[in-house]
């Protein structure tokens, strides 16, 4: 069951950006943002549970911000969690953040780590992945063909596209889905009652404990048995001559297995949604092959699956007439930056010839998604299959939306369709 809203266009607050029921509803949330940008895109916000930190929903301070590494760092603080959960995250892991990934990472770090993956996902390695994405592309519609004229796209088709995909780049069996997807959604979708393992700081450890039991036994099997997939460059990584150290290679397995899939499945069950909203949309994308991957970046724009990251100041600055000191957190949301009347004409309208290079949801800077061009290329394959074969799709009852502050999207969304 979903949590009841807490508050209603209009009253909104800053310190709403951290409600998941507000947050966990499109509506709601472009509502929240929508005032936010427009009486207070710097806002400062206190919450009894979190450390305080300033709020930025302007395209262009999120740009900017997020761009310049030496002076706004991630490490100090990368994703909103409750103080609580920082502490128990330090006292087990040395780090508040819980994990240390390329996005908790600054320089010259994150550039060392990042080159680990780099040559896995440059453009020129994904595009030899396309004939392997089409086939996975084709063969979920032609499973909504089989289910015959209604599923539920997220729970049935969505979630598991993206998540083969990942999956098979890191040489992972079929069989290691349910348990991907059940871990997957556990840890981003944590704050949601219908996903959460429970309530308390030690369900949420366990599942970190899980993810790391299961890829220890990856890492100890590429280590003597190595294949050509991305678990055995990763098992086997050296950054400055030494084997990467475990906490840095865990969380390089699960960011990759996570996030390598969980934004792209919101992207896909949205844009889907969105679609349905523009019908025009969905008929140019139909008979424009050409648009393919501006119109999935348009999707991802859309949907801006991930909903924030934060940055910490290393120095005095003024922005926007507020007095932001070294050592403050600035969350940057891209969900608001990327609706922004003052860099997307019509931000509310889907449009997929819009310039695709201008939108945030992959952030920006040195920081900018590792998988980004994967993402776009899985968007565009699954749509370029679906669309030329849907004669007709409508919802079939209301969609519901994950419980969420930091990674979002539909978590149901019922339809009915005449495909072939």
């Amino acid at each position: 069951m979903n949590e009841a809203v807490t508050a209603t266009p209009g009253t909104y607050s800053p310190a709403d950006v951290l409600d998941a029921g507000i947050m966990g509803r499109e509506e709601t949330m472009y509502a929240l943002f929508d005032h936010l940008r427009s009486t207070d895109p710097v806002a400062w916000v206190e919450h009894p549970e979190y450390r305080p930190f300033w709020a930025l929903t302007r395209y262009d301070d999120v740009k900017s911000i997020g761009s310049a590494n030496n002076e706004f760092l991630s490490a100090p603080r990368t994703v909103l969690v409750p103080e609580d959960a920082e502490k128990m995250f330090l006292e087990t892991f040395g780090t508040a953040n819980g994990l240390e990934t390329l996005i908790h990472m600054d320089r010259p770090k994150h550039l060392k780590l990042r080159k680990v993956t780099r040559e896995w996902f440059l453009p020129r390695s994904i595009e030899k992945l396309t004939a392997e994405i089409q086939d996975l592309a084709k063969e979920y519609v032609d499973k909504m063909v089989e289910m015959g004229d209604e599923c539920d796209f997220v729970k049935d088709i969505a979630l598991y596209f993206p998540l083969r995909i990942i999956l098979s780049s890191l040489g992972l069996p079929r069989e290691s889905e349910e348990t991907m997807l059940k871990l997957t959604q556990e840890i981003f979708g944590g704050q949601d009652p219908d996903l959460q393992r429970g309530e308390d700081l030690n369900a949420g450890m366990q599942v970190l404990h899980d993810f790391g039991a299961y890829f220890n036994e990856v890492i100890a099997d590429r280590k003597v048995n190595p294949q050509d997939d991305l678990a055995t460059v990763l098992a086997n990584a050296e950054v400055d001559g030494e084997p990467m150290n475990p906490l840095d290679q865990m969380s390089y397995f699960i960011i990759t297995a996570s996030a390598g899939h969980d934004t792209t499945s919101a992207a896909i069950s949205g844009g889907l949604k969105a679609m349905m909203e523009h019908p025009e949309q969905m008929a140019l994308w139909r008979d424009r092959p050409d648009l393919d991957i501006g119109a999935a970046k348009e999707i991802i724009r859309w949907v801006s699956p991930v909903r924030h990251m934060v940055r910490t100041a290393t120095q005095d600055l003024e922005l926007r007439g507020k007095q932001i000191k070294a050592g403050d957190n600035l969350a940057l949301w891209y969900p608001a930056a990327n609706r922004d009347p003052e860099a997307f004409e019509n931000p509310n309208v889907l449009d997929i010839t819009r310039d695709p290079k201008q939108q945030l949801a992959f952030g920006y800077g040195s920081h900018m998604c590792l998988g980004q061009h994967l993402a776009a290329l899985e968007v565009g394959c699954f749509y370029r299959e679906l669309l030329p074969r849907l004669d007709e799709i409508s919802p079939n009852a209301d969609p519901e939306w994950i419980q969420a502050i930091f990674v979002g999207g539909l978590k149901s969304l019922p339809v009915r369709y005449q495909l072939r």
